[in-house]
């Protein structure tokens, strides 16, 4: 059963996807293959067994990798964990 979207409820940024949408404007996004590639990886970690692991950072350092979640698309806490997960496997140098 459909039910009839109600364009008052629609946000500015929601309105100007749904005019695109209905005049066939939108486009597929340029990193859709990655996009899928990172999704799948990002499933797949949340079914392997985790052990925790408590890290103190600087407050600047946090809201720096906070902002990259938000540029990237995947959490914060995904993004360390990739990066040892490549450092331990010998895709990452690390300079200290």
């Amino acid at each position: 059963m459909k039910t009839k979207l109600d364009e008052k409820e629609l946000d500015e940024e929601e309105m100007d996807i749904l005019h695109h949408y209905q005049n066939d404007q939108l486009n597929i996004s340029k990193t859709r293959k990655s996009d899928l590639v990172n999704a799948v990886k990002s499933a797949k970690s949340t079914i392997e067994v985790k052990a925790e692991l408590r890290i103190k950072l600087t407050e600047k350092d946090l809201r720096i990798l906070k902002l990259k979640e938000i540029e990237i698309g995947i959490p914060y806490q995904n993004i360390v964990t990739t990066l040892i997960h490549k450092y331990l496997e010998d895709k990452i140098d690390l300079t200290i």
